[in-house]
């Protein structure tokens, strides 16, 4: 397999020599053809060297990597996110379904992103997931990413009705009458969505509280959705979930 020829941009002299170590080390398949200390360097680099794959750090003075990405007339590399914990930026990537790594970099996380880099089919959804992200960044609509077998679907958030567990997967029930099955597990959406006026009434269900039409007492407490499913509520969220309806209502 011909190499992935990288370009990493990062504005530490100290975290763009520990990336390259790394990469030498676990990712041979990758050649590191230059280096930015800068989004407005890295646009020149960009330009110049036509790069398969850009690891990008976030936070760097004079323009984020976002700034570069809006910047840019048209993306047609790969990505790889490296960034300092920020909780509001690593949100916004795994609504987009982007990878990323975390600094001090995981030589075995920086493996598996590359092989994922390697791996995938050539296809749009890179182009369409950081349109995701940088327009949820924008704080308009937001849009989740969901992978499917063969393609990558933006959905609204706000069009879920529900979302429900299946060991590693998870069900995506939407107002349009569309049911997707996406390999994750429902833990991981619970992060994602939990702040977007969804609640998990139940160990395997994850409900869109603006898409409940009422709250029945019977059988312990349902929760009947706008898709007319029929929700059983976990006794320990009863509470909660008449508190968070009563909030949505007044």
């Amino acid at each position: 397999m011909s190499n992935i020829r990288a370009l990493i941009v990062d504005d530490e002299t100290n975290n763009r020599e520990n990336l390259r170590l790394a990469l030498a080390s676990y990712c041979k398949e990758v050649e590191i053809i230059g280096e930015a200390d800068s989004a407005m360097a890295a646009m020149d680099r960009i330009k110049e060297l036509k790069p398969d794959l850009v690891f990008l750090d976030i936070a760097m003075p004079m323009g984020s990597g976002f700034d570069l990405l809006e910047s840019l007339p048209k993306i047609d590399f790969d990505i790889i996110f490296v960034t300092a914990y920020d909780q509001y930026a690593i949100r916004a990537i795994k609504f987009a379904a982007v990878d990323y790594l975390l600094k001090p970099i995981n030589a075995l996380e920086l493996k598996k992103a590359v092989d994922r880099v390697l791996h995938k089919q050539l296809q749009k959804s890179q182009k369409d997931q950081l349109e995701t992200l940088l327009h949820n960044l924008k704080q308009q609509e937001k849009k989740i990413a969901l992978p499917q077998s063969d393609h990558i679907e933006f959905v609204a958030v706000n069009s879920i009705i529900r979302c429900q567990g299946d060991r590693n997967y998870t069900h995506f029930f939407l107002k349009d009458g569309r049911k997707l099955l996406v390999s994750r597990t429902l833990k991981e959406y619970v992060g994602l969505l939990e702040d977007q006026s969804f609640y998990r009434v139940h160990q395997s269900h994850l409900v869109n509280l603006n898409c409940v039409q009422k709250y029945s007492k019977r059988d312990g407490g349902l929760l009947i959705t706008s898709d007319n499913a029929k929700i059983p509520v976990a006794r320990a969220r009863k509470e909660e979930l008449l508190t968070r309806l009563m909030e949505r209502d007044q």
